[in-house]
């Protein structure tokens, strides 16, 4: 369980205080269980070694470390995966021996989103946690007063100013560290490419043509994976950005009772595209799941994945030798084809803490700002830096890094419209994986609209 979590900020005095709440705690919490909707841009849910699974009990916040004592601060982040896990507690084992007044420790559990909105709710608030602040959630937080402003701090200079922008709030604050972005794309198998003279298609005739050849190589030319409705979902989103360059705003005025999917030329050309796509993929697509449909890329099954930063440190553990590479998903031409792209880790300060607290909060963020810490991350996360002056050392995601530096991207669809709304289209999508009626995709995703957008 996430709670009852002891977070010393005292002594030894203050461990045999909390002995008898952290028993209490623990035995009522691990009777609580977790539901919902995750985040827009939450990766899958995994159980993290790296991560701890300690914390505050409600009211020690004002709790301050005599002095000559440690200060332990939680960093509450939400990334499931190993990579970010690993690039992050290299930087806290960092940070921790450099400054043995203070210790941060990373709790990361499994439904991240949901319990973080629990814990905020019931007045437990991590010090330091992680969180998507292009979301309208996060606006509700900050809206709230749940959330540090950051506006003014010296390490906000370290920051990509493109991706600093995106995380501007409605009163021009600042409240997050954007630390890395993340990407939907078509991931490929360089070997296979260069041994079938295969070149990276900028145009969606291009892409249709590179799957023909690939098919005719005896190989299966994408994996796609819609077991999981959320990871249809995902794919959805790619495609709509980049087959519909104003669908997301057309969903948003759906939902405002001003629109209809039925008939909109744009999306009716994007699921015609979709189930072209749909054509050259596995023919199980929509029994598998996002795991073994991964497995079975780096084990060169299939010659391209559609699919998010967030899978590349698994398939780069799951197949260390595998030269991958990831391009945009190809639109009619390469001018009119954009990146799905949104902020993904970005790192705040509970506006809740102790004065004792955000100073040891702010010292980390500052430490994390550092381009050569961030460029511990970026090489264990493997997703571009929003920190200025890291590096991918991969070769192959340059196709991709250059369309989102270009600026030709767009956020997640959360960022604009209600997720209640998003994740009931995921559904609908799915369903069109099966049929593939496109008429019928689009009075579905009306109707589907209509219901949600009344609730």
């Amino acid at each position: 369980g996430y709670g009852a979590q002891l977070f010393n900020k005292g002594g030894t005095e203050m461990r045999r205080k909390w002995a008898l709440v952290l028993c209490a705690a623990l035995t009522a919490m691990s009777l609580a269980g977790c539901g919902g909707k995750t985040g827009e841009t939450n990766a899958p849910a995994a159980e993290s070694s790296a991560g701890k699974t300690e914390s505050t009990p409600e009211g020690t916040q004002e709790a301050q470390a005599p002095s000559g004592d440690v200060m332990t601060i939680e960093f509450f982040q939400q990334k499931g995966e190993e990579g970010p896990q690993k690039g992050y507690q290299a930087i806290i084992d960092k940070f921790n021996a450099a400054n043995p007044d203070i210790r941060i420790e990373m709790n990361t559990v499994p439904d991240a989103g949901t319990v973080l909105t629990s814990r905020i709710s019931s007045g437990d608030i991590p010090v330091i946690f992680s969180d998507y602040p292009t979301q309208q959630q996060f606006r509700q937080k900050v809206a709230n007063g749940y959330v540090q402003d950051l506006s003014g701090q010296d390490f906000l200079k370290n920051v990509n100013e493109s991706s600093l922008e995106m995380t501007k709030q409605e009163d021009g604050g600042y409240y997050a560290l954007p630390y890395s972005r993340n990407y939907m794309g078509v991931f490929y198998n360089m070997d296979i490419f260069e041994e079938n003279n295969l070149e990276i298609p900028e145009t969606w005739d291009d892409f249709v043509k590179l799957c023909d050849t690939v098919k005719a190589a005896g190989i299966t030319p994408v994996g796609l994976f819609g077991k999981d409705p959320g990871r249809v979902g995902h794919t959805f989103q790619c495609t709509t950005v980049a087959w519909a360059p104003n669908g997301v705003e057309t969903i948003g005025k759906a939902a405002q009772g001003e629109a209809k999917l039925e008939g909109d030329p744009e999306f009716v050309s994007a699921f015609d595209k979709m189930s072209v796509l749909l054509s050259y993929a596995n023919e199980d697509a929509l029994a598998l799941s996002d795991t073994a449909c991964w497995e079975k890329f780096v084990n060169g099954e299939y010659a391209m994945c559609v699919t998010g930063s967030y899978a590349r440190g698994t398939l780069q553990a799951s197949n260390p030798d595998i030269r991958l590479g990831v391009f945009p998903l190809p639109n009619d031409t390469k001018e009119t084809t954009h990146v799905l792209s949104g902020i993904d880790a970005a790192i705040c300060i509970s506006a809740k803490a102790s004065d004792e607290e955000k100073a040891a909060a702010y010292k980390f963020l500052a430490f994390l700002a550092e381009p050569e810490n961030a460029q511990l991350f970026c090489n264990s996360d493997g997703a571009p830096s929003c920190i200025n002056g890291v590096e991918n050392d991969d070769e192959g995601i340059s196709p991709m890094t250059d369309m989102i530096n270009a600026g030709q991207t767009h956020d997640w669809m959360a960022s604009t419209i209600n997720n209640n709304v998003i994740t009931d289209l995921y559904n609908v999508v799915q369903g069109f994986w099966a049929d593939k009626d496109v008429d019928a995709v689009l009075k579905n995703m009306d109707a589907s609209i209509a219901v949600t957008s009344a609730e």
